[in-house]
């Protein structure tokens, strides 16, 4: 509105009617005399005046109408354009009369403008203002002289906008936008709540793996390894004392992208997800090194969402603090590996025997290969499959560029052929270790075992190949030694022809008939209650309850002397002492001597019907041979732990029976029974005695020769029936061998 304008208010309709009414007056007075001005002229100039009054009037209204409504809508809703009713938009009718008034002259000419004379177009329409609330009636000065709006006036709908949304749809976006960004707020807020408290109690000092010694460490005399209970974690290693082998095949394996991420590896993680997802199981982790060190060093193993942050975070700070080298280095000491061994250190002693930096490329894929299931897959508990996972590390670093072809050839080649040392004594090593369970001091302890490392490898050796010479035509295929000196100290144990295809130990866990060598107990039963060796007994055939069925003792031997009878292995003449002694005193003496399990008192019992263990039967004979019952088999020399230090000895002290008037006859009937098997070691007296089960599926030989005795057991674990006369030499010739190398 320009300044000279007058104030808006009600739209001056009078002055219109009043115009219309002499425009009307001038046509009529044109019809019937001319205008002063003359003529058509005149009439011309009549109509342009009437035209410009009609097109000011009409515009003027409309602005001041269109101002005033827009100010008393605003002041009485406060809202936007028009109103929604019924789906489209409600027009005043005060705006459509503006409206309608607005193009009147323009939909039609007014009267005295002839037909070859345009109208002048009509002034640019003004930006349209924001549609009002219908307002009140307008009133003014001639308000009872204006028309009424015709009903017939059309309905101007204002229409839509492009690229402006509606109001309604503008509140719900500014609404979900107030309510996502107070969600965004509270979640930072909380996640910053919990960062805080997650890191509240985080170590930030790394933290060094300590040297634990094992609880309980065993050697040989000679200083060799024999069992080691309890984790182990060797002297620290720098990074830089380790082989570049030990390094890359840990990093092929674990965190090929060791060196590029920032402590933990997203695109690990996502791999591992889309392959557990795939399997419908967990087959693949995605912690990185780094969140392994903070597990295994300051977290411990548990698994909970809490866990997992803080192992994340942590491992971000580790990296930041101490740098990729030292976290790779107090991983590669700090790293789980089986057999009790924590770190590379102590793993690379307990596998292979030797300091870490001595470790060859096979050897070192050995050790990165049991990272992932150190308890299953190690080369002690599993070798094929400690094999099978490091000729995947090999693959791995050749594919990683960390080995050529050529070098991955050579390594799988040494990797068929590569073990773990060889432990001294396999199955003495786990005896001694179950014996010594539970043993605890602070510090730990340190001992001596009794083992001979040469001895043992000898019996290792004799089983081997007298089994390899003679146990086909004997339908043998197992064996059991047991060497120990007259006091109980086991110098050589065997429980098995290969530990490693069989941990069972058939020497000291396996109770089977002993036949013939369990004659000792009877004979030295009657020998106690005053029997001497040239004593009569009969072996006339007498029926013998309890026997198994196929035993055959044959004809008999008719009278003899307790002497013969025992050299003999008379069946009938042993049940018959057996009845002299009474069989309870018989499992009283055998109880004595250190005998266990199950004993029955049938009078099948003295022909060694019933199952007893190697070691039981060897620890008689050792008892006979020291004088003094009974005797307790001892893998332990001398103990030091906890501030002090003992001696060990198998003979027991407090409960002892000495033998002192039955030792030396009972010896003479050994050597007799020993010059019938034709037992002979050079150079010694043998005494023993040995014989097949009598439903023929155990051979045993049990010997005394100098300082060592000597038992051994030889059959099959399905207790099939040997060949009596080609198996009956086998154990013989097994304690021929073991006692002749104790003896040198």
């Amino acid at each position: 509105m320009a300044p000279d304008d007058p104030p808006p208010g009600p739209p001056d309709l009078s002055r219109l009617q009043a115009a219309l009414a002499r425009a009307a007056t001038g046509r009529r007075e044109e019809a019937g005399s001319p205008v002063e001005g003359g003529g058509e002229a005149g009439a011309h100039s009549t109509s342009a005046l009437i035209r410009r009054l009609r097109e000011d009037e009409a515009r003027r209204a409309a602005e001041r109408a269109a101002r005033e409504v827009a100010r008393s809508g605003a002041a009485e809703t406060g809202d936007g354009p028009a109103r929604e009713v019924s789906g489209r938009a409600e027009v005043s009718p005060m705006r459509r009369a503006l409206e309608a008034a607005a193009r009147r002259p323009a939909e039609a000419p007014p009267l005295g403008i002839g037909p070859a004379e345009a109208a002048p177009a009509p002034e640019p329409e003004p930006p349209p203002e924001p549609p009002p609330a219908p307002p009140p009636e307008i009133p003014g000065p001639a308000a009872a002289e204006a028309p009424a709006a015709p009903p017939d006036w059309p309905v101007i709908e204002e229409p839509a906008r492009e690229g402006r949304p509606r109001a309604g749809a503008l509140r719900r976006a500014g609404r979900w936008l107030a309510g996502g960004l107070l969600l965004m707020a509270a979640g930072a807020a909380g996640m910053l709540l919990l960062l805080g408290a997650l890191l509240g109690d985080l170590p930030v000092a790394p933290i060094e793996p300590a040297g634990v010694p094992p609880t309980l460490a065993v050697r040989t005399a000679g200083g060799l390894p024999v069992v080691a209970q309890g984790p182990r974690r060797g002297t620290a290693v720098a990074l830089a004392g380790m082989p570049p082998v030990l390094t890359e095949a840990v990093l092929a394996v674990e965190d090929r992208r060791f060196r590029a991420h920032g402590g933990i590896d997203p695109r690990a993680i996502l791999r591992a997800a889309l392959r557990n997802l795939w399997a419908g199981e967990v087959v693949e982790g995605g912690s990185t090194i780094t969140q392994q060190v903070a597990k295994t060093l300051y977290l411990g193993p548990e698994r909970t969402l809490a866990r997992k942050l803080q192992e994340a975070v942590l491992a971000v700070l580790l990296e930041r603090q101490v740098g990729k080298d030292r976290v790779l280095e107090l991983y590669l000491n700090s790293v789980y590996l089986g057999a009790g061994a924590w770190g590379m250190p102590a793993a690379a002693q307990t596998y292979f025997g030797k300091d870490l930096g001595a470790l060859t490329l096979p050897e070192a894929a050995l050790l990165a290969a049991s990272i992932r299931a150190p308890s299953a897959v190690n080369p002690l508990a599993d070798l094929p499959a400690a094999r099978e996972r490091a000729a995947l590390v090999l693959r791995l670093m050749e594919e990683q560029g960390r080995i050529d072809g050529e070098t991955r050839a050579v390594a799988l080649a040494a990797l068929e052929g590569l073990g773990p040392v060889a432990r001294v004594g396999g199955h003495y090593a786990d005896w001694l270790a179950r014996e010594l369970r539970g043993l605890a001091a602070p510090g730990g302890w340190a001992a001596v075992a009794t083992i001979d490392a040469g001895l043992q490898a000898e019996a290792e050796r004799a089983v081997r190949e007298v089994l390899a010479a003679g146990g086909v035509a004997a339908g043998a295929s197992e064996a059991a030694v047991v060497a120990m000196t007259p006091d109980g100290r086991v110098r050589a144990m065997v429980g098995g022809v290969d530990h490693r295809a069989s941990q069972f130990n058939r020497a000291a866990d396996a109770r089977r008939a002993p036949g013939p060598a369990f004659l000792l107990v009877p004979y030295l039963g009657t020998l106690v209650e005053g029997a001497g060796p040239g004593d009569p007994v009969s072996d006339a055939p007498m029926e013998i309850p309890g026997l198994p069925p196929g035993a055959e003792l044959g004809a008999g031997h008719g009278e003899a002397t307790l002497r013969e009878a025992f050299a003999g292995r008379y069946g009938y003449a042993a049940a018959r002492v057996g009845q002299r002694v009474g069989l309870g005193e018989v499992v009283a003496v055998a109880r004595r001597l250190g005998i266990g399990g199950d004993l029955p008192d049938v009078p099948a019992l003295p022909l060694g019907m019933a199952g007893v263990s190697l070691l039981d039967l060897t620890e008689a004979y050792a008892a006979v041979a020291l004088g003094r019952a009974p005797v307790r088999a001892t893998g332990i020399e001398a103990l030091a732990g906890g501030g002090g230090a003992l001696a060990v000895s198998g003979a027991e002290e407090r409960e002892a029976t000495t033998l002192a008037r039955t030792q030396a006859p009972m010896l003479g009937l050994l050597r007799a029974a020993a010059a019938a098997r034709g037992a002979a070691v050079p150079g010694l007296e043998v005494a023993g005695q040995g014989g097949l089960s009598p439903e023929g599926s155990d051979a045993w030989f049990v010997g005394i020769a100098g300082e060592i005795v000597v038992g051994v057991w030889v059959g099959n674990d399905d207790d099939r029936a040997l060949a009596r006369e080609a198996a009956e030499p086998l154990p013989v010739a097994i304690f021929a061998r073991v006692a002749g190398a104790a003896t040198r």
